[in-house]
């Protein structure tokens, strides 16, 4: 398996995070070896939020060996020939480490705003995706859709290469969109490990049903995470902050707490967490590559943690988790 990092990109109100936070933290990724560093994207948050595209820009420029992703954007609120160019700058800069993570959604405030209604976002996905795999792959494109409409477009300069298309989802019907029109599928973080080999199984039977190689494609899982002596400690330093990011989550909607309760349950951590000792880390990532998980990224941060406790948890990854897969 390969590892990354899920960066965090809240403010809060009581905290000291800064955006540049995440050079330290790129930084000793790249030293320890990581894989990738991933953004997530949101916006109209009342507490702040790292701008995606403009983050990946600056940490391409800092670094020299980690991927690059988004995990994930929604293609369906910006102009397809702009946000293609952007991303395609984003890899040449980085010398072809950007990989593009998308998905559907699920905050009204977040897609509303920009012109897309909830109940035609979906519609709208399939074909922001559509243009801009065009855009990447083409020398011209000519587009008469239902959004958007362009005549005799380019991208220039185009990606160094294939650029790698990540779909996120949780419901059977999006882990099947990802296998037809993505070259990898982004598990839920909230998705328990029984949830993990029914979603494993239903996208690996949809591959073989498009005639697509296995073999092609990643299954990119995200985990909450934190690297400590004991579950105790761990929880002891994470648990405020990893229960405000939960409450956020429960304020905003998220659709998955339907399925899952809003509250951390910390006897079910080996479920949907990786915490605890290198030990309990470690076992709990071999039950993920026992599924076929090819590449797991870490949310290690979470709204208010400060600074060092990040860095010793990502130090300890490193040092201590990541080493047992090599």
């Amino acid at each position: 398996m390969r590892f990354g990092v899920f960066l965090n990109q809240y403010y809060t109100e009581d905290g000291d995070f800064e955006a540049t936070n995440l050079y330290e933290q790129v930084d000793l990724m790249e030293c320890l070896g990581l894989d990738g560093a991933a953004v997530g994207e949101r916006h109209v948050h009342e507490e702040g939020f790292i701008e995606p595209i403009t983050a990946l820009s600056a940490i391409a420029a800092r670094t020299e060996t980690i991927d690059l992703a988004t995990m994930a954007m929604l293609p369906m609120i910006y102009d397809p020939l702009h946000l293609a160019e952007q991303v395609a700058m984003i890899d040449q800069f980085s010398g072809g480490r950007m990989r593009f993570g998308a998905a559907i959604g699920y905050r009204d405030r977040e897609i509303e705003t920009f012109g897309i209604d909830m109940d035609d976002r979906s519609t709208a996905f399939i074909e922001s995706l559509h243009v801009l795999g065009r855009l990447w792959n083409e020398d011209r494109v000519s587009h008469d859709g239902e959004y958007w409409s362009f005549d005799d477009v380019f991208v220039s300069p185009k990606p160094t290469g294939e650029l790698p298309v990540w779909i996120g989802g949780h419901a059977d019907i999006a882990i099947k969109r990802a296998a037809y029109r993505g070259d990898g599928w982004i598990a839920s973080a909230s998705s328990t490990t029984e949830d993990l080999r029914h979603q494993i199984g239903v996208y690996e039977d949809a591959l073989a049903e498009f005639d697509e190689d296995r073999d092609d494609h990643e299954i990119v899982l995200m985990r909450d995470c934190f690297v400590a002596d004991s579950v105790e400690d761990a929880r002891e330093t994470i648990e405020p902050y990893l229960l405000r990011l939960y409450e956020w989550y429960a304020r905003w909607g998220q659709t998955y707490m339907d399925e899952h309760e809003i509250t951390v349950d910390y006897e079910e951590l080996a479920e949907k967490f990786v915490l605890g000792s290198p030990a309990a880390c470690i076992e709990q990532l071999r039950e993920y590559e026992r599924l076929g998980v090819d590449q797991v990224y870490f949310r290690c941060q979470f709204p208010g943690q400060p600074q060092d406790t990040t860095l010793e948890t990502i130090e300890r990854l490193g040092t201590e988790v990541i080493p047992a897969f090599s």
